[in-house]
């Protein structure tokens, strides 16, 4: 699937034209004026449904947000790359990052992330580890001394550590750019640009390197639901909302901590329960004299049926269970990002608990927004109301079970269900949790956005934190690709 003709106005779309601008009012010395400038762009993207529950093989729903990251790129004539951020590192002024192209080519991984965690340089790795891999997979070869080096220049409406995915967009921004710039890009699938970018976040930045935020960056559809399976990624067809119904996130403004211990400890405890409940069928099927080969569930909590699981499992896994313990007894898990830790306490039951319930509840939620669609009058409110309610679910397991909840998050759902007669049918915390933003189901009326900005208000008096409100849609990167201009 190659990039094709945009499908919108690459440079009338924001922040495509305030970085263009600044460019060259601020960076002239660098930017050679009269030279052409590759610009391409690439959305946030708000955690619908599903969540953390992509490790664990679920159905997750994603919309493309208007915020989005953009980058500028024009070539050198030295061997530098130099990559200038606007707002990534300081919101107020430039920042400049220089690395030679050789250094890139002639360090692995491991090097380039040591150097990449000094202070004022995470951000940086992000669009040189996109460099990199390209390298890495043989795309390019930075040691041809007729490659020049780049200057690159990033600007962000997305906030960072709201969790929309920032990271993601600058990923996909960086590298949809230097596809074009190499013109590569008809030699690359979306779901190989997708998972460099994981490889990205995960070699060169030091985080568990997830799918869905770059996928969904890439190919999420304007104004419409990106939903994928997460075996390891099915995508679906997009879901269209039912007319006068849409999402929007509320920031929270209180930071998450990507790659955080609690996240880390739920994703590892969820894969211990996996390797408690084979054991399990493994013993069962020895009572009844059948062999077991194989897992059943196919490596995904989400294939277990939640009603066989809470009568045949459930009542058999611990509600907590030292790391050391589980490892005499049980080995290694199969997720080839956590390990488990020796002295580390961890809750299977919690973990299990969470992910098995939550892949029901996805495609339930999935369900009755297709069926509203179909429907009108007060059947169509019903279905809606249903929808809403997994999501008041949903967040209500991420705090219980997941146990990455956030009171300022709590709130804010709180208050969105306490305004459910002004249109406002649910809301859950996003993403990995632990702050960041809520999603809210709504129509799209003035009722309900009277009622979304007195929340933020209330919000705001109860907690001091100002929150934002993270509203519209855009398409991502595949549909618009990358544009010279002069």
């Amino acid at each position: 699937m190659a990039i094709t003709a945009p499908l919108m106005s690459l440079r009338d779309a924001e922040p495509v034209p305030t970085l263009l601008s600044r460019v060259r009012q601020e960076l002239a010395a660098e930017f050679v004026p009269g030279r052409p400038i590759r610009l391409s762009r690439a959305p946030g993207r708000l955690d619908v449904m599903g969540g953390i529950a992509e490790y664990t093989g679920s159905l997750v729903c994603q919309y493309p947000l208007e915020c989005a990251l953009a980058v500028a790129l024009q070539p050198r004539e030295d061997r530098q790359l130099q990559i200038f951020s606007f707002n990534l590192y300081d919101e107020h002024k430039p920042f400049t990052f220089r690395m030679p192209l050789d250094a890139l080519a002639n360090h692995s991984a491991e090097v380039l992330r040591r150097e990449f965690s000094e202070p004022g340089r995470r951000w940086a790795a992000y669009v040189a580890g996109c460099l990199f891999v390209l390298h890495e997979q043989k795309l390019i070869d930075l040691r041809n001394p007729t490659i020049t080096g780049l200057n690159l220049a990033v600007l962000g409406t997305v906030p960072q550590g709201a969790g929309v995915s920032s990271s993601s967009a600058l990923e996909v921004a960086t590298m949809t750019n230097l596809l074009g710039h190499f013109g590569i890009a008809d030699r690359v699938t979306p779901m190989q640009m997708a998972q460099w970018c994981a490889s990205v976040a995960k070699r060169l930045v030091g985080l568990p390197g997830a799918m869905m935020g770059p996928v969904m960056s890439w190919l999420g559809e304007s104004g419409a639901m990106f939903r994928m399976v997460c075996q390891p990624h099915e995508i679906q067809p997009s879901l269209r909302f039912p007319d006068g119904v849409h999402v929007i996130g509320i920031n929270s403004n209180v930071r998450r901590d990507d790659g955080g211990q609690a996240y880390t400890r739920t994703r590892s405890a969820a894969f211990m329960a996996h390797r408690m409940i084979l054991e399990q069928m493994r013993h069962m099927g020895q009572s009844m004299r059948r062999e077991l080969t194989g897992d059943p569930m196919r490596g995904y909590l989400a294939n277990l049926d939640p009603d066989d699981y809470k009568r045949f499992f459930r009542p058999n896994l611990p509600e907590f269970i030292a790391g050391r313990d589980f490892l005499d007894r049980y080995g290694t898990t199969i997720d080839p990002l956590t390990a488990v830790e020796p002295d580390a306490n961890y809750s299977p039951l919690h973990a299990a608990d969470h992910h098995v319930l939550e892949a029901r509840r996805v495609r339930r939620f999935v369900d009755f927004l297709e069926r509203a669609a179909r429907d009108t009058g007060d059947r169509r409110t019903h279905l809606l109301d249903n929808a809403g309610h997994l999501m008041y679910a949903s967040h209500q397991s991420y705090a219980m079970d997941a146990m990455l909840g956030s009171d300022e998050c709590d709130l804010l759902v709180q208050l969105v269900r306490r305004r459910e007669r002004d249109g406002l049918y649910g809301a859950r915390i996003t993403a990995t949790g632990g702050g960041g933003t809520v999603a809210v189901l709504a129509n799209r009326s003035d009722r309900a956005s009277t009622a979304i900005h007195q929340i933020m208000d209330v919000y705001d008096k109860q907690t001091g934190h100002r929150p934002e409100l993270l509203a519209g849609t855009s398409a991502g990167a595949w549909h618009i690709g990358s544009s010279l201009v002069s």
